[in-house]
């Protein structure tokens, strides 16, 4: 089918100023491109007069025509293959292409002793996994993302975490020589069968038990394959500035390009500071040549599970022994100890933010789903509580360890520094973990930029937003043929008025589609018109080649 979008005003994705000008599509790829003064690029004719001769014409009327927008940065991997709906909260954003694989988690390698401590671990962020699913590695993963088929295009990183549990569980001690070996043959297998690139999560359990040597020489296996290890640093407060110096020094041994997962500073002390400390470290790498960018999501307020609040003298290797540890009078104890004194080398946030702004997000218990949506002193004042660490305790231990939390931990002001970096790119970092009131971000990242970034408050021009959310990330993550409005690329194309494209989702009301997206096409199908997705395309899994 040959499709004309006709008059838009063209923002291809390079940064570029918009020009006003023509698309054809013809099957799942852009044909050519016609400026108004009749020049062509493509397989048209050119010269004014030429006919097309479409099928369909679109009239753009002026409205910008974008490439679809890419997330490098959900953490979709279980609900892309599980989920039906999947695809609609996306799409109303004018995502057509997504990552899954974020901060060292995956639902991959499986294996048995482990896997399904692994995956009840990870059900905060990605989501609960049915029984069914044990995938032993990143092959099977995809075949099973190929046969569930979602509307847009899903990739895939593979998760250090998930690595080393599977290769030697939850401990704290570091690889043995064959550990490494096994967790090194994952990697491969990974990026041979078409993973993205590696992630790592250093400040989750276990990875936090890694050395930086032990990080270095396992992320080394995806050096070999040109690909990029993305990394939720060990510490994005108090310690961001030596954490971001860890990651650089783990990119320069293991000579492997490094993007940070979304960067920034959390902590009411460190606002207006430290950030700018640690962009100056950032800066002065890539001026002397290393590949380094990051990555972050429009919103001040951030996401994550209640168990990382929990102090390193808690934390035991198995997550079961924490849970046991913390239901007994001495854990109890010891928890309000620990979390109200600050330890070098870890963030504590209960002392960063306070209780007043950690709020719960998800529960898996139907009795403590009263608790969603309210942070965690008001919830401990109204149950009678003397101490709000003692009612996390006892959630925690309930849920054991299945609670999701939002942290009002940022500071606009340094989300708008990073935002105008020109090495930034746009992510949500949405969660999946079926929360009762997740975070805004799951539902609204994109159009956000465009409405409160770029119309309300002018941090960023239109073309700036728009290459940050997609030529920018696929050319990071060597998404081929996407990303770009050129002849030639695929056919992944949006068209929206940028007045009306806007978020719904705020903190208080969080699951609202974004709204204004006129179209969106996926590889050259109508999968989004007014408002709503169409068809029964499935554009599914998506390979780095």
């Amino acid at each position: 089918m040959r499709i004309l979008i006709e008059n838009g005003m063209i923002y291809d994705g390079s940064g570029s100023k918009p020009y006003n000008g023509d698309i054809l599509i013809e099957d799942d790829r852009i044909a050519a491109i016609r400026l108004r003064d009749g020049s062509c690029t493509g397989s048209g004719t050119t010269g004014k007069g030429d006919v097309w001769n479409p099928d369909w014409i679109i009239y753009a009327d002026k409205r910008a025509v974008t490439p679809g927008f890419i997330d490098s940065h959900r953490h979709c991997d279980i609900a892309a293959v599980t989920d039906p709906d999947f695809g609609e909260v996306e799409l109303a954003q004018g995502l057509t292409t997504v990552l899954g694989g974020n901060c060292g988690m995956s639902p991959f390698p499986y294996a048995e002793g482990t896997g399904r401590q692994m995956l009840d671990f990870v059900e905060p962020c990605l989501g609960k996994a049915p029984s069914w699913m044990k995938f032993s590695g990143f092959p099977e993963y995809m075949a099973a993302l190929e046969a569930a088929g979602p509307t847009i295009h899903v990739g895939q990183m593979i998760g250090t975490g998930a690595v080393k549990i599977a290769a030697k569980g939850f401990g704290k001690a570091p690889f043995t020589r064959s550990e490494m070996d096994k967790a090194k043959g994952y990697v491969r297998e990974a990026l041979e069968a078409g993973a993205f690139g590696i992630s790592a999560g250093i400040m989750y359990v276990p990875e936090c038990y890694s050395t930086t040597q032990e990080f270095t020489e396992l992320v080394g296996e995806a050096a070999k394959y040109n690909r990029i290890l993305t990394c939720h640093i060990r510490g994005e407060g108090d310690s961001l500035v030596s954490s971001v110096e860890e990651v650089l020094k783990i990119g320069r041994d293991a000579e492997i390009p490094i993007n940070i997962s979304h960067f920034k500073a959390v902590g009411i002390k460190n606002w207006q500071k430290t950030v700018y400390q640690a962009i100056d470290k950032i800066e002065k790498a890539r001026a002397a040549g290393q590949d380094v960018t990051v990555d972050f999501y429009p919103y001040a307020g951030g996401s994550t599970t209640l168990m990382t609040l929990l102090p390193p003298g808690i934390q035991e290797p198995d997550i079961q022994d924490t849970l046991r540890r913390l239901s007994s009078p001495d854990g109890a104890e010891l928890l309000k100890r620990e979390i109200y004194r600050q330890q070098e080398g870890w963030d504590n946030m209960v002392l960063s933010i306070g209780w007043d702004r950690i709020r719960i997000s998800s529960v898996a218990m139907e009795d403590n789903k009263q608790y969603v949506g309210s942070s965690i002193q008001d919830i401990a004042e109204k149950q009678g509580y003397d101490d709000p660490a003692d009612f996390a305790r006892e959630l925690l231990v309930q849920e054991q360890g299945r609670v999701g939390i939002i942290l009002m931990s940022m500071d606009q002001r340094d989300v708008d520094a990073i935002a105008r970096l020109p090495y930034s790119m746009v992510i949500s970092d949405s969660l999946y973990g079926n929360a009762d009131s997740p975070h805004p971000r799951l539902y609204g990242s994109f159009p956000r930029m465009i409405h409160e970034f770029v119309g309300k408050r002018r941090i960023l021009s239109l073309e700036t937003a728009v290459h940050k959310m997609t030529q920018m990330t696929a050319e990071r993550f060597h998404v081929a043929g996407r990303g770009t409005l050129a002849a030639g690329n695929y056919a992944d194309i949006n068209i929206f008025d940028p007045q009306r494209l806007t978020d719904k989702a705020t903190y208080d009301k969080p699951k609202q589609l974004s709204t204004g997206l006129d179209m969106a096409f996926i590889d050259g199908r109508l999968v989004w018109n007014d408002g709503r997705r169409v068809g029964t395309y499935h554009a599914g899994a998506l390979r780095c080649r």
